[in-house]
């Protein structure tokens, strides 16, 4: 019988063997100044070894006023080329294809990197869960800014890796600049959708001059925000999808969230989760009277979020099968999947042309595997979301005792309880 999940595809001149993609995640595994670790590819080893399709990496992070968590991977500087080109050649061993996420974190982040005076945005709107204020960044910048981006996908390209993801998605800077909730400028750069779409349009312009046409270029963009008011519309942004392919994007990751509606780019099990990232994740570097607030309200958040992202594979479905019905170009689903009938079925109704899993493949590195060759045993993700509560603060790993294969009791912190 046909598997949807060993069907070859292609993105732009890349030919992929299957529809499995490893959406990007925070490693926390880099050094401290963004290079490439023994620790972080320990973590890549296994789904390289699995021949898991194509790879594609944390957020990368495009300049150092764009840098937003603790030992974030940086593709900013030539210095990080070794580093990369390791990590390519260690998924090319498998089999599989690796690209470079590329992106500016823009106001989110609970401080900016060393020697960085100040967070950048659209506009000078506080960011609700971390609490920065940024700056408003100014329209003599932007060249500057267009150019990071341009440069780390040449970086990716000289590494040996076989493509850049730019990312659009989830209130990091490009995403700011397209929702009216962060985004409330009065030049060029705002206002209406067709100006607030302006500077990621000439990002992509700028990368894919820069790459030429055969180095796969894609992106990923929200179909929504998930915040209760101000947030971008669906149709506007399969209008912005349509833009970025007439300017050349080979393919289209599509997911939901901020991180001012934190944590909807997920759902599952929130038990714990906001006292762990106050305790071990990415808010411990917030301020005291944050932390304290966020430990207060804690036991309410975590039920509230519970009840508002309940775990469903497959949750950005309805937006990637709009977005599919109106573009030419491969979509990419992402959210929640863990299991491969979830993901044939999606794949098989013609919603998307493939899938991205990130926690399933953090509980199962082997997962594509399984995808063609059942093991009873396999490791499953619970969707207890405890990989993602301390991203920003520990490193990247399968952190509930319960699943096979994940860390035992032993040597993985307890922060959810």
């Amino acid at each position: 019988m046909d598997n949807p999940l060993l069907r070859p595809w292609r993105i732009g001149a890349l030919d992929l063997p299957g529809r499995l993609v490893k959406s990007a995640t925070h490693e926390t595994r880099a050094t401290e100044d963004g290079r490439v670790t023994d620790e972080l590819l320990e973590f890549y080893a296994p789904m390289a070894e699995a021949g898991t399709p194509l790879i594609i990496t944390g957020n990368l992070f495009v300049s150092w006023q764009g840098k937003s968590a603790y030992r974030q991977a940086g593709i900013h500087d030539d210095a990080v080329i070794p580093g990369l080109r390791e990590w390519a050649a260690l998924v090319h061993a498998g089999g599989g294809r690796l690209f470079a996420q590329l992106n500016h974190g823009g106001r989110q982040m609970t401080r900016p990197a060393p020697g960085v005076p100040y967070a950048v945005s659209a506009s000078g709107v506080r960011e609700l869960a971390q609490g920065t204020r940024p700056r408003p960044l100014r329209a003599a910048d932007v060249p500057a800014l267009v150019e990071s981006f341009a440069a780390a996908a040449d970086r990716a390209r000289r590494a040996g890796l076989d493509g850049v993801q730019i990312q659009m998605a989830h209130g990091y800077l490009l995403s700011q600049f397209l929702s009216p909730q962060s985004n409330r400028r009065g030049d060029d750069y705002g206002g209406s959708p067709a100006n607030r779409m302006r500077l990621p349009l000439e990002v992509l312009r700028a990368v894919r001059a820069r790459v030429g046409d055969d180095f796969p270029v894609i992106a990923k963009i929200n179909g929504t925000d998930t915040l209760p008011y101000g947030g971008v519309r669906l149709a506007d942004q399969i209008e912005v999808a349509r833009r970025l392919q007439e300017e050349g994007l080979d393919a289209i990751e599509v997911s939901r969230g901020h991180f001012s509606s934190f944590p909807s780019t997920t759902s599952g099990d929130f038990h714990g989760y906001v006292r762990a990232q106050v305790r071990h994740g990415a808010m411990r570097e917030a301020s005291r009277t944050r932390r304290t607030l966020m430990r207060a309200l804690a036991p309410a958040l975590e039920a509230g979020l519970s009840r508002a992202f309940p775990y469903r594979e497959g949750f950005n479905l309805d937006h990637a099968e709009r977005f599919r019905r109106a573009l030419d170009i491969p979509v990419i689903c992402v959210g929640g999947f863990r299991t491969p009938a979830a993901m044939k079925a999606a794949i098989d109704a013609g919603r998307c042309d493939a899938v991205a899993s990130a926690r399933g493949l953090i509980a199962d590195p082997h997962l594509y595997r399984h995808c063609a060759t059942p093991v009873p045993d396999a490791p499953v993700c619970t969707m207890c979301n405890r990989c993602i509560s301390v991203a920003g603060g520990l490193p990247i790993g399968c952190y509930d005792a319960a699943v096979k294969g994940g860390a035992s009791s032993d040597a993985a912190p307890r922060p959810w309880r």
